[in-house]
């Protein structure tokens, strides 16, 4: 019979093996906590990008009907300015008499509030001609006698809402909220040419002649959904002519830029 000796680890190749493990470990611990932080930041980003493009992309849809008088045999079709007055009043939508454009400067309250103007029904009128800009139907009266219709916008609560009134300032439906997520709202005001083609923008205070409107700047500041996707600083933000808005906290956001021209604005006499 052959006898043989088995020997285990020794004290010291034990200690060895033990750390090496946990470095090991603490290692992939590290990896996998980076991973897990960036991928939440980068979902934050996300959430507060997509949020002001898909705003963006349907203020743009919208807001480029101002001025429009399906009507087009009328004469007044060439003397209908887009853009609603500023405001002389202090009623803020959704309430009655409400149905101005306001200017602004102060973006912790939700910021500039933008009015534009078009006619209900007319010839052969398509189907958001027919409706509140809430997908409401508008009343049988203005539609025959194609009234004018004020859809307004503002940002309040994080929300963008639109509701619209008639010439006389009385709502129209209901107030809905249009997109979550969004902080402010700023605008600026273009001013253009014989032809119809943008000079220079302008605040709202600055308009001297409506019939010159042929386009606006927008801004708008958008959050991510969540609370805690970045680290904690303090991060400025600056849209358009507005007083910077500065926050320190964990929250991603994102400045969305748009330029939104008026095509109904070539028939205007100047």
């Amino acid at each position: 019979m052959i006898n043989t000796r088995q020997a285990g680890l020794t004290l010291v190749e034990l200690m060895i093996s033990v750390s090496l493990g946990l470095i090991i470990s603490l290692f992939i611990t590290n990896i996998m906590i980076s991973s897990a932080r960036t991928a939440t930041t980068s979902e934050g980003i996300t959430q507060a990008q997509e949020t002001g493009r898909l705003t963006m992309s349907w203020l743009d849809n919208y807001l480029s009907k101002a001025g429009y008088n399906s009507n087009y045999l009328s004469s007044e079709s060439v003397s209908f300015f887009p853009l609603a007055k500023a405001c002389t009043g202090s009623d803020a939508p959704p309430n009655n008499n409400a149905h101005c454009s306001f200017d602004s400067d102060v973006n912790t309250s939700g910021g500039d509030r933008i009015a534009i103007r078009r006619k209900a029904g007319g010839l052969n009128p398509a189907d958001t001609d027919l409706k509140t800009c809430t997908d409401e139907n508008l009343p049988a009266s203005m539609i025959n006698k194609q009234d004018e219709v004020i859809d307004v916008f503002w940002v309040s609560n994080e929300q963008l809402f639109c509701v619209s009134y008639n010439e006389d300032g009385t709502k129209i439906g209901s107030a809905q909220s249009i997109a979550n997520g969004v902080e402010s709202l700023q605008f600026l005001v273009g001013v253009g040419n014989s032809e119809g083609n943008v000079e220079r923008f302008i605040s709202l205070s600055k308009v001297n002649n409506w019939n010159e409107v042929v386009a606006i700047r927008v801004a708008i500041l958008t959050t991510e959904f969540g609370s805690n996707s970045i680290d904690l600083d303090d991060r400025t933000y600056g849209l358009l002519d507005s007083t910077p808005i500065s926050h320190r906290d964990t929250v991603s956001r994102y400045i969305q830029n748009g330029t939104i021209w008026f095509p109904n604005t070539k028939n205007i006499e100047r």
